[in-house]
């Protein structure tokens, strides 16, 4: 294709350019409707289209993210309830998704088959441009008033899976934050409102307003589609304007996102919000920086941020958090570039709030420190290395890499740059080197114009205020009871007969011939070929190592794994804090500013992880190898993975490896901040992550390996982070030091490299010299394979040794609720008894956990309860089927609801035909087969091989779950039917805590967030 070409398809190409850097070219297209197309043209054969709108809002009410759900549930060509779950049924999507921004929403999917890659358009183009809105689609994504009860008790509420999305966001102080951060910079402007939605204002929201959003914005005139990928660029210009743009009105771009209004002063803020870490505020300070499609200086920018903050020994960083002002530095603090302009932040959280002032002091001191003195030559060496290493990087993150690519390009497309001006690093990266040569305090002179002589900032103190949840609560009940009040007896019928007519809606069936018209795969598209990292044996100084020679693009991998079940079981709870302290501490005469700083300069990732799992069946835990003969299948571990580029990788095993020997726990101020930082991470993880503590503390009891995850992952780590905090530094630095001789001088150690043939060799002999002061495994202890400690310690919320432990209060399997005051909403779990692994039943369960998901669990609790979301997920080494609720408004009933689903599902299964049968399979496979990076293809190797997991095992798995009869499938619903189910698990906030204990007959127990 040339530049100028006109095509039959109705597209001129605007350009064709060579994008080097991404082995491709770029394709760039314009619609005569005005629809622009951007093709990354490469020879990957997962391909990946996104069909994006520029949605910037006037108001909170999100009626862009509302917006974004609602088109999905049906179309013109698709009128079904809910297009999104079907497609998860029976496609093999590699990523399938929608993204609401400030400024811009996205709807991008993936898959690595042709056929199913244009299945996936098809139906997103059509639900994009032709998308049904009806009103019931309307009250079921967005909000509608409820009428429940009668006489006296009846009570008007309202409810909408937006709605309690957003209401579990904003039971963060973290997410209050990161929008205070954006909102207050841009006072006036689009980026001042919530475009996920406030919910006090997502009930001002109409029906037809939503229609109107859509008719202005959803436009060919207003849309970018991005393609990445080797199906040719003709073929999909051609299939989009056939299926899509051929016929539509052109409409109008939206209005373009001038700049921001400079200030010449700079203001400060303070933002009451819910309670929540001790009742201190998170306090940073915001600057307003450039123009994005200043490609090159934001680059810059990206450099000066990674220079200031990029390692716990960059000097802002170090500043902040040695500062005693706070306990940790804020999350948000970096630089954001997904806006029209980009803006930096930089502070503290767990800040008294009559402190801000000292804060953004602090701040401006250190940074007229640096203008002044200059950033050291090994701080920049880490920053520009940092950057170089991430673009090296293959990584999938969720999905392909291309995703990547696209939000890359649409931060200038979207606002009239060319697609591939903010795509492309090297020119930028180039030119950055070039400045710096040309003056080596460049970096120093963006700090002068972009923070310290850049009046637009803004001091924002966001700080928990005692009743401020309650005060919510108390508004929006005197809210609906006016409302109620002022609803005439007609008026009430109507209301209650339009939730029957919703509620009639979602028990709908769908129509058979519209089932027939989305287009899925069936199970000859299937393969029983699997991704795979076969591995070598070798020995290294008496050492266990396994290599897998995959292309890496320059990047050597590590794994360094070492047994912990030598350890006493009081020692666990410790384990997760021992596991990120190890590479954040110093060394021997080097304190952890100058660790931290050589690591940056040495390795592109330094980290540990804790592993547990039950062995595979009918698996030995002896494998012989060429060091000799180890029990290591099915133990529990603490793994190092280390990245290096190939010719530093020498130098940086030998760093992570002294680490691990002589890491240096006894600087008390650094410890301290520590254990304050895993606090604050902790207790912060609750509101975004409730449902995986949920699950995890539900399956706790399954077996020993799932009550050993649920003491270093469980809802008792934030008890135990708390118990930490709280501790003498000498205490906490003596037990880490224990610990840590002890795993050097018994543990022993096994280790995976990755890497290419050149760079294994290498390492190999680097491992020859560094493994020499390390065994091989050693046997564990005998009274670490009993489960009952680990389960004590589970169910008493691991209250830390030296205090007393908590009493359980209930029998093994009882319900348990749990109440934290900073939650709005809730989330549910249950855990059934699962088929073992190596059965043709764990076959049957896979589908199931995925039609379960993507069906009533989603239609029940998702589309009639309001949750945002509703999960199965399997487990079949340690043999769990659990069911999930994700910021779900009422988890009592999603937990009595569980038991039912599986029996109407049953009933259900005896009319599935054939075609649905497929799909499930289909789905199911789709998710046990996703692509996978080299490096994480030698991980899962690397995982299964730690625990007895043959490759003929997954074989056999993939193989039963495409050969699934309905038999099949019907006999393994029939058993987790039959189960009442273990350990019901509620998590929310103290009302909806209260009444679920009090219908389940338990105590409520309260958690400290």
């Amino acid at each position: 294709m040339t530049k100028g070409q006109r095509l039959d398809s109705g597209f001129e190409i605007i350009d064709v350019v060579d994008l080097e850097e991404l082995q491709a070219a770029g394709i760039w297209a314009r619609h005569k409707s005005g629809a622009q197309v951007f093709h990354v043209l490469n020879d990957d054969n997962e391909n990946l289209f996104a069909f994006a709108f520029a949605t910037a809002m006037g108001n909170s009410t999100g009626v862009a993210h509302i917006l974004e759900h609602s088109v999905l549930c049906g179309s013109s060509r698709y009128p079904c309830k809910d297009a999104f779950p079907l497609l998860e049924q029976g496609s093999l999507q590699t990523y399938l998704n929608a993204w609401t921004f400030s400024d811009k929403t996205v709807y991008p999917s993936s898959s690595v088959n042709r056929q199913d890659y244009f299945n996936l358009m098809s139906v997103y183009g059509d639900a994009v441009f032709h998308p049904l809105l009806s009103e019931f689609t309307f009250m079921q994504e967005g909000h509608r008033l409820s009428l429940s009860g009668k006489g006296k008790d009846e009570k008007l509420s309202i409810t909408g899976v937006v709605y309690n999305e957003m209401k579990g966001a904003y039971s963060s102080l973290d997410n209050y934050a990161a929008l205070w951060s954006v909102k207050s910079l841009f006072p006036g402007t689009i980026y001042a409102w919530d475009s996920g939605g406030d919910p006090e204002h997502i009930p001002d929201l109409s029906w037809e307003e939503l229609r109107q959003f859509h008719a202005r914005r959803y436009s060919p005139a207003n849309c970018r589609i991005f393609l990445a990928g080797n199906i040719p660029t003709e073929e999909q210009l051609d299939f989009i304007n056939r299926r899509f743009l051929a016929g539509l009105e052109p409409g109008q771009a939206a209005p373009p996102i001038g700049p921001a209004e400079r200030w010449d002063k700079s203001r400060s803020i303070r933002v009451p919000c819910p309670m929540g870490g001790n009742g201190k505020a998170t306090v940073f300070v915001s600057w307003l920086w450039e123009d994005v499609k200043q490609h090159d200086k934001t680059i810059a920018l990206a450099a000066l941020t990674e220079a200031l903050l990029g390692h716990d020994g960059s000097p802002l960083m170090r500043a902040l958090v040695e500062s005693g002002l706070g306990e940790d530095i804020c999350p948000l603090s970096g630089m954001d570039d997904e806006l029209r302009e980009s803006i930096f932040a930089a502070g503290l959280r767990g800040v008294v709030p009559e402190d801000a002032p000292k804060v953004e002091a602090l701040i401006l001191e250190e940074l007229g420190r640096i203008a002044k003195e200059g950033f050291p030559p090994e701080e920049l060496e880490a920053a520009l290395l940092s950057m170089e290493f991430s673009q090296l990087e293959i990584r999938r993150g969720g999905g392909p890499f291309s995703l990547v690519w696209l939000r890359r390009s649409l931060r200038g497309w979207l606002h009239g740059a060319k697609p591939w001006d903010t795509l492309l690093f090297v020119p930028g990266f180039k030119a950055l080197k070039e400045k710096l040569a040309a003056n080596p305090r460049y970096l120093e002179s963006l700090i002068e114009e972009y923070l310290l002589n850049n009046p637009h900032r803004i001091l924002i103190s966001v700080e928990p205020q005692a009743g401020f949840r309650e005060q919510q609560e108390q508004r929006l009940e005197e809210e609906l009871s006016r409302k109620k009040a002022a609803l005439s007896p007609e008026a009430g019928t109507a209301l209650r007969e339009k939730e029957a007519a919703l509620e009639a809606h979602q028990n709908r069936e769908e129509d058979p011939a519209v089932l027939a018209s989305l287009p899925h795969l069936s199970r000859k598209d299937l393969s029983l070929e699997l991704d795979s990292a076969p591995h070598s044996l070798h020995d290294a100084a008496g050492v266990p190592l396994l290599t897998h020679e995959l292309f890496t693009n320059g990047i050597s991998y590590a794994s360094l794994a070492i047994p912990v079940d030598l350890l006493d079981s009081e020692d666990y709870p410790w384990l997760p804090f021992f596991t990120g302290v190890v590479s954040s501490v110093g060394l021997p005469g080097m304190n952890y500013a100058e660790v931290s700083s050589l690591l940056a300069r040495t390795v592109g990732g330094f980290y540990g992880s804790l592993k547990t799992g039950s062995l595979s069946p009918g698996a030995g835990s002896s494998i012989a190898l060429p060091s000799g003969i180890f029990g290591l299948a099915g133990r529990d571990w603490l793994i190092f993975y280390l990245k290096c580029l190939d010719d530093k990788f020498a130098q940086g095993l030998e760093l992570a490896l002294r680490l691990i020997r002589e890491a240096d726990f006894s600087d008390s101020r650094r410890i301290r901040d520590l254990a304050l930082e895993q606090k604050n991470e902790v207790e912060s993880s609750l509101a975004p992550g409730g449902h995986h503590y949920a699950s995890s503390r539900s399956a706790s009891s399954s077996s020993r390996a799932s009550a050993v995850g649920e003491v270093w992952n469980g809802l008792g780590q934030i008890n135990f982070a708390r118990y930490l905090a709280e501790l003498d530094t000498a205490g906490i630095s003596a037990r880490l030091t224990r610990i840590r001789d002890t795993l050097i001088e018994k543990a022993g150690l096994i280790a995976s490299f990755t890497g290419s043939p050149q760079a294994l060799s290498a390492a190999r002999r680097a491992a020859d010299l560094s493994f020499r002061p390390f065994s091989p495994p050693a046997p564990g202890n005998p009274r670490c394979a009993d489960a009952a400690p680990f389960r004590a310690l589970a169910k008493n919320l691991n209250a830390g040794p030296e205090k007393e432990a908590e009493s359980a209060g209930e029998t093994e399997g009882a319900p348990e609720v749990f109440a934290s005051p900073s939650l709005q909403i809730g989330f549910a779990a249950l855990s059934l008894e699962a088929a073992p692994i190596n059965s043709r039943r764990h076959g049957a369960e896979l589908a199931l956990a995925h039609q379960l998901s993507t069906g009533p669990l989603w239609e029940e609790i998702r589309m009639k309860g309001g949750a945002y979301g509703a999960f199965a997920h399997i487990n079949g080494t340690e043999r769990i089927f659990g069911m999930s609720t994700f910021r779900d408004p009422e988890p009592l009933r999603s937990i009595n609801s569980f038991g039912a689903i599986l029996k109407n599902t049953l009933t259900q299964l005896n009319r599935q035909d054939d075609e649905a049968l497929e799909k499930t399979i289909v789905g199911a496979y789709s998710r046990e087969t996703r692509p996978r990076t080299p490096a994480e293809r030698a991980l899962a190797d690397f995982n299964r091989f730690l625990y007895g997991f043959p490759e003929d095992l997954r074989q056999r798995r993939i193989k039963w779950l495409i050969e699934l009869r309905h038999e099949e499938l019907r006999a393994a619903l029939e058993h987790l039917a039959g189960q009442r189910g273990k350990n019901p698990v509620i998590i929310a906030g103290p009302a909806a805590a209260e009444k679920a204990a009090k219908e389940l007959g338990v105590e409520v127990r309260a958690l400290p967030v």
